[in-house]
């Protein structure tokens, strides 16, 4: 009896998301307006919780460790390759959040009469360029935290893949 494709296919899913995620955080670099819509950005982060959550119940299943220090041990006896993805999308991310700088200080709005800043009612009047980087700072800040879920998920599939692959191998030695 043969390991689930499953497996496979979700570590794929949650690394393609993760680069997916990861590219929209880059994006939000370039000077100007925004290139990708606020709403592709919120879908990512929609779609991590059904791939960190399922993440987690295969882990759960596997009997694989998801909380305390013996986490980061767990992580790490998962392939190289997945490692060294998850680990280059995270740094990329939190690369391009420290060069694109701090949260906006206020909610972007676009009213007829200009561009505001939204602190908790307190609306100060910006520029469009103060106010275009505050929308992408909006962006970059959700997808940054959704790659970094997207990867995470992807090493606790491939733990929980692990894990099964052993726990098989041990039972055909004992039934052998």
């Amino acid at each position: 009896m043969a390991v689930p494709t499953s497996y496979k296919v979700q570590i794929g899913v949650s690394m393609l998301l993760a680069g997916l995620a990861a590219i929209v955080v880059a994006l939000t670099l370039l000077p100007g307006r925004p290139v990708v819509p606020e709403a592709v950005g919120f879908t990512l982060v929609g779609l991590v919780f059904p791939a960190f959550g399922s993440a987690m119940l295969r882990c759960y299943r596997a009997g694989v460790q998801t909380r305390g220090p013996e986490v980061l041990v767990v992580l790490w006896d998962t392939p190289r390759w997945v490692r060294v993805a998850a680990g280059t999308l995270t740094a990329g991310v939190v690369l391009c959040v420290a060069l694109g700088g701090g949260a906006a200080s206020g909610q972007p709005e676009r009213t007829a009469e200009g561009y505001y800043l939204n602190h908790h009612g307190d609306r100060q009047p910006v520029s469009r360029a103060t106010y275009e980087s505050a929308l992408k700072s909006g962006v970059r800040g959700f997808d940054a935290v959704a790659t970094f879920l997207f990867a995470a998920s992807a090493l606790m599939a491939a733990a929980a893949y692990r894990a099964e692959e052993e726990a098989l191998a041990e039972w055909r030695k004992a039934s052998a």
